[in-house]
C-alpha cells in the first residue's frame, strides 16, 4: 500500500507491521518501509469529543 509519509516527504510504501496485541489477526496499523515512521489507527472510540455540551436557550 503506498501513502504519503510525513518524516520522508514523498509516497512510500507501508506495511503491516507484526502486531501482538491487538485482539484480531491483522493489525490495523501500518509502518512506512523506507524509515519506518508509523500511522497508527486509533480505535473510534478515542477520536470522539469527550467536551462538555453547552445548551443554549431562546430568552423568553
Amino acid at each position: 500500500m503506498e501513502l504519503h509519509c510525513d518524516t520522508c516527504g514523498r509516497t512510500r510504501t507501508f506495511q503491516r507491521p507484526p502486531c501482538t496485541d491487538h485482539p484480531r489477526a491483522t493489525c490495523p496499523d501500518r509502518a512506512c518501509t523506507a524509515c519506518g515512521s508509523a500511522i497508527v489507527v486509533a480505535p473510534v472510540i478515542l477520536l470522539m469529543d469527550r467536551r462538555p455540551r453547552v445548551l443554549l436557550h431562546r430568552a423568553a
